[in-house]
């Protein structure tokens, strides 16, 4: 499974990246842009992304343009932002969001559910 983890602070990166290495091959992306091409060269299973990023261009902005790219698209949102600001992700086709900080089974469960 490859999963592309997509968030601008480089701690919230590895912390995913701790969690899932041992079962998935990890691509990794610190901002939108890159995500998009990453996600265009290595068609990965599920996107985990943050949303508010400093490059200014956010989660939304890439939800949007994946699912234009492949209504397919597995996406999941691991944000800070609070839990009745995340249903406007599912509302756009994100899976899952989930609260920062990470719960271990709670990622776990949402990737388990899209794949």
């Amino acid at each position: 499974m490859k999963v592309l983890i997509v968030d601008d602070e480089l701690f919230a990166r590895r912390t995913l990246e701790r969690i899932l290495s041992d079962d998935a091959e990890i691509i990794e992306a610190q901002d939108c842009y890159d995500a998009y091409t990453m996600y265009e060269v290595f068609h990965p299973d599920v996107v985990i992304t943050d949303i508010m990023m400093k490059s200014g261009i956010g989660g939304d902005w890439l939800i949007d343009k994946l699912l234009q790219l492949d209504e397919q698209a597995k996406i999941i949102v691991c944000s800070g932002r609070q839990k009745t600001d995340l249903l406007k992700y599912k509302l756009m086709g994100a899976k899952y969001c989930i609260q920062k900080p990470i719960k271990y089974q709670e990622l776990w469960d949402c990737i388990d559910a899209v794949i």
